[in-house]
């Protein structure tokens, strides 16, 4: 037997030897000059051509030694026609209606030819058919075909509609196991994201009793949620994890529930890594399962990791959670202590379940690239399998793009919201399945849809940067494209004008989230579009800028400790101000915003300090409370004495910061303030007055201004209103007004297909530009020939292409074909109908076309998915689909994740290299092995290992298998030699009754998929 780099060889010679067929020194028709497996008057031309230096190649020379003289010359050409036209003898043997070898020693050869084994031709035909509408067969599925009838099988493929899929158990069973589900219910923050808890690090055991209410905390440390280390969603960091023997943390903290609690559920919803154990006024309700100890103590380590990202729900007991104050205590421990992560962030969320039982989502980009593997290799549906995987490519997007984006996407407390790799992965991975989801759905259906579909889609919307797509500032990305590589194909009837109006066009088509019940069917969801934000609510003020303030110039710390350090007394509701300047708000200069200016504040001192009662007669209000301030450069907030927030630009500084603090720079007016949750300190309100309390610092002494306009607000949320974190919401396509360019805008004008919009557009119609845009590219016939021409590439012949088209040189009968599907396009309304132009190109009943010509089967390389589903379709392997991804990519092919938006090659011969054949051959011996359980086949469904077949009779079984019998007997010979070798050369016979009988047949199987006929369809 050979290693996998001789075997490399052997195949690459073939290879390039033989171009785009089979083997060497191959049977063949002798006359059959051109190769289409018939002798006709192309061959005497294209022999001419040979003798006469036109540029013809012959790559099967027998073929066209005509007289079998062992030379090619004008006889050869005389003889032939004169056999064609005149009642000439035939060729001699092997003959032009008969494959076989040339029976004279000669000096020349044959590397190239169409002529297969003898196979059963209705058992060929359904081969072939199967091997382009689908994934290839199934064991006993090309009988099947015959026995049901190729009509009906096309027929079928054409309306997956007719085919259950939902009695299909691998399919569902491995589509329910690599998604998750959820259930559908109204939710409702009890205690919000980014709390605010006091903690301490596990670097002791802490007090026995420091979940219990009433337990003094004051001297623990205070921050926001999520704490840890190493995710990207850390507020409050400790480096200690994975640089110390420390592995846990204490956390604790007060939190107001309303009276009555809200309807619904109350659940801990808690994001975590590695482990956590949660209590409620001082009594345990939830933990993970991988820690144990009743408490744990404090240098306990979870039994195994856990990542965080994905947040999982605990449900409290009924009776522990109570109206007004309870305490939330979570104490959370790492792996081990070199753990480089951690993460601990617990909400309390109320929800009321609805109508609609579950919604399922794919939550991995290794999950994400499980589907096309599982539908590819377990569809019934496969025609729409095959086609949802081509209008994925065609209209490619890239995970990675949408990644990064949600990776830093904020809230509107400038809080990541995914920032961990588990999270961000969570919300890409989902909006590409729902939109590869829609192309496998609808592909089949109307071409407009799947690019309208495409065009709204989130996306497609981040990828090709139509979210950063506005009036006055067009992005022309994703203009471009739709044009160049969605509908018209590369400078095919656009100009670089077109491509700047369709830009307009777009303006405003942006991304945003929305509440489940919002949520519309398309095409819906794009012709009456979304146009708000994510946030929505009325709000009463209750602190307006206006108001007066008390103000202290930062001449000096206003509540000096012993040392003259700073203190938050100041900030205290008891704190006497009394002494204080006071006046109106904006407080600062040099902006024309302040009512209030300090003049002396430049070049005098760097901050200064402010201070205002409010009243809040109930804290528990269920209203949303917040507070808002436009600043100038930086500053710190306090609610009673205690921090609440700081601007960025403060961050750098301890808690508090003293009174000659620099900030780093930040302008107001903006639009761009500090937004402080107040819900999140619920527990430090007072009924009654309560004290607001900023420092302000400036970026330097000699600063030009400064500015100070606070704000806090009651809130009602309305029913558009939904939080980025809420799982029950989902990202939708918006449309904005406000950044819609609404002037008047033509594309191709001055042509037979020019579109006018019209000037004034306003609102929600300015969507309707981009919609006529989008009909008029479908009904435009460049879109008919290049969508026509992809198919074509696809599922019958890659010697067509734009080119070849517009100068004449595409084979005739392609061009006819392609004449065929254009008109089909245009025979239903609205045009681009893909079933019905797919018909064209099948032809179900009469079997007849380009489709059905010998010299087009077997001559499409299979790109890495094709191989990979027809190699574990052919024996029927259990596929977990666990690493295929990993071996596609190897291949040269990463669905999901192309940078280029211009998909992957349709053109077989961009698949096949030395190091792509090299990992086709890798990833075919260790299937071929069943060393992996992660796809495994059945050996002895098709070999008896106890009927003593030899090499012979089990290549016979594996030829008709795979191929139909039509392996020709050079490649038998090739297949028989490398079997019955040894790796010395030497030979080595097929025992059946050898130990290794069984193992031998696996890795003839192997190299049977190794041969080059296997990389093609």
């Amino acid at each position: 037997m050979t290693n996998p780099r001789n075997l490399l060889a052997v195949l690459a010679a073939i290879f390039i030897a033989a171009g785009s067929v089979h083997s060497a020194e191959v049977p063949f028709l002798r006359g059959d000059v051109n190769n289409d497996q018939s002798v006709d008057i192309s061959d005497p031309i294209m022999l001419l051509n040979y003798l006469f230096g036109n540029g013809d190649t012959l790559a099967c020379m027998d073929a066209g030694d005509v007289d079998d003289s062992g030379n090619i010359d004008i006889a050869d050409a005389i003889n032939e026609l004169n056999y064609i036209f005149a009642g000439g003898a035939p060729p001699p043997p092997p003959g032009p209606t008969e494959c076989g070898f040339d029976p004279t020693i000669d000096g020349i050869d044959c590397l190239s030819s169409l002529c297969d084994g003898q196979g059963d031709p209705a058992r060929v035909a359904a081969g072939h058919l199967i091997h382009r509408i689908a994934y290839g067969p199934f064991p006993g599925a090309v009988d099947a075909v015959v026995n049901i009838g190729i009509d009906a099988v096309i027929i079928s493929q054409l309306n997956p509609d007719d085919i259950d899929e939902s009695t299909n158990l691998p399919l569902v069973a491995l589509e329910d196991f690599f998604s998750a589900t959820f259930p559908v219910a109204e939710e409702t923050y009890l205690y919000r994201p980014n709390g605010w808890f006091r903690y301490f690090l596990g670097e002791q055991e802490p007090p026995a009793n420091w979940a219990q209410p009433g337990f003094d905390d004051s001297s623990w440390g205070r921050g926001p949620a999520g704490f840890g280390r190493g995710d990207n969603d850390d507020l409050t960091e400790f480096v200690q994890f994975g640089t110390s023997d420390v592995v846990s943390l204490y956390i604790r903290n007060e939190i107001l529930i309303s009276n009555p609690i809200p309807v619904g559920t109350p659940f801990l919803r808690i994001d975590y890594d590695d482990g956590f154990v949660a209590y409620l006024n001082g009594v345990e309700f939830a933990r993970s399962t991988n820690l144990n100890g009743t408490p744990p103590p404090f240098t306990a380590t979870t039994i195994n990791g856990h990542e965080a990202g994905i947040p999982e729900y605990f449900p409290i007991p009924a009776g522990m959670l109570l109206p007004g104050i309870n305490v939330l205590a979570v104490q959370g421990h790492n792996q081990s202590s070199t753990s480089n992560d951690f993460s601990l962030h617990p909400t309390i969320v109320s929800t009321l379940a609805t109508i609609d039982a579950t919604r399922r989502v794919v939550q991995s980009r290794a999950n994400l690239q499980r589907f096309p593997f599982i539908r590819g290799i377990y569809a019934l549906r496969q025609l729409q399998s095959v086609l949802g995987e081509f209008w994925e490519n065609h209209l490619t997007t890239d995970f990675d793009k949408v990644f990064d984006l949600y990776r830093n996407v904020r809230n509107r407390y400038d809080n990541r919201v995914f920032g961990s790799s588990t999270a961000a992965q969570s919300q890409a991975a989902d909006i590409e399945f729902l939109e590869y989801d829609f192309f496998t759905e609808n592909a089949l259906g109307y071409f407009g849809d799947l690019l309208l579909h495409s065009a709204a889609s989130p996306a497609m919307l981040i990828y090709l940067d139509n979210i950063l797509n506005f009036a006055g500032e067009p992005n022309e990305n994703y203009a471009r494209e739709i044009l160049e590589l969605h509908s018209l194909g590369v400078d095919n009837g656009y100009t670089q004008t077109d491509i700047e109006e369709l830009a307009r066009c777009f303006t405003g088509w942006t991304v945003t989230r929305i509440p489940d019940d919002m949520a519309q069917p398309f095409p819906d969801y794009v012709t009456n579009p979304v146009t708000t934000t994510d946030h929505s609510w009325t709000s009463t003020a209750i602190i307006e800028i206006g108001e007066v303030w008390k103000y202290l110039p930062g001449v000096e710390e206003p509540t000096p400790n012993t040392s003259g350090g700073p203190t938050t007394a100041w900030a205290e509701v008891a704190y006497d101000d009394s002494a204080w300047f006071e006046g109106p708000t904006g407080i600062g200069y040099g902006d024309n915003d302040d009512a209030t200016v300090l003049n002396d504040m430049q070049n005098g001192y760097i901050s200064f300090y402010a201070r205002k009662i409010f009243t809040i007669p109930n804290p528990a209000t269920t209203e949303r409370l917040e507070i808002e301030i436009d600043y100038d450069d930086g500053i710190v907030v306090y609610l009673n004495g205690l921090e609440v927030g700081r601007s960025r630009t403060m961050l750098d500084y301890a808690a508090p910061p003293p009174y000659t603090a620099s900030s780093g720079g930040h302008e107001a007016g903006r639009d761009n303030p500090l937004y402080i949750d107040l819900d999140l300190h619920r527990a430090l309100l007072l009924p009654g007055d309560n004290v607001l309390a900023v420092q302000v610092h400036n970026a330097g002494i000699s600063s030009g201004d400064c500015s100070f306009l606070p704000r806090i607000t009651s809130n009602i949320p309305t029913s558009r209103h939904v939080e980025l974190s809420n799982r029950q919401g989902h990202w939708t396509f918006r449309f904005d007004p406000d950044h819609h360019d609404d002037g008047a805008k033509t594309l191709f004008a001055g042509t037979p297909y020019q579109i006018d919009i019209p000037f004034g557009r306003v609102g929600a119609e300015g969507v309707l530009d981009s919609l006529d845009v989008i009909d008029g590219l479908v009904a435009h016939p460049n879109t008919a020939e290049f969508i026509c021409m992809k198919l074509i590439q696809r599922f019958v012949s890659d010697d067509i292409s734009l080119a070849t088209i517009h100068n004449g040189s595409a084979p005739i009968e392609l061009q006819s074909l392609l004449a065929s599907m254009v008109a089909a396009w245009y025979s239903t309304a609205p045009p681009g109908h893909i079933g019905t132009v797919l018909e064209v190109v099948f032809d179900p009943v009469d079997q007849q076309g380009p489709f059905w010509e010998v010299s087009n089967q077997r001559s499409k390389v299979k790109s890495p998915i094709e191989f990979i589903n027809t190699t574990l379709r052919s024996l029927n392997a259990a596929a977990s689909t666990d690493d295929l991804a990993f071996w596609m990519e190897r291949m040269g092919m990463d669905l999901f994740q192309r940078d280029e938006p211009d998909g992957f090659p349709e053109v077989g011969t961009e698949w096949i290299g030395t190091t792509t054949l090299l990992e086709r051959i890798n990833f075919a011996r260790r299937f071929a092995s069943n060393v992996d359980n992660d796809y495994m086949w059945p050996l002895d469904s098709f070999v008896n290992p106890t009927a003593g077949l030899g090499v012979s009779e089990v290549l016979a079984v594996f030829d008709e298998e795979l191929f139909q019998g039509t392996l020709n007997e050079a490649e038998k010979c090739i297949v028989i030699e490398y079997v019955e070798t040894d790796i010395n050369g030497q030979p080595w016979p097929l025992d059946p009754q050898a130990p290794d009988y069984r193992d031998r047949v696996r890795d003839m199987v192997g190299f049977l998929f190794s041969l080059p006929r296997w990389q093609f369809q």
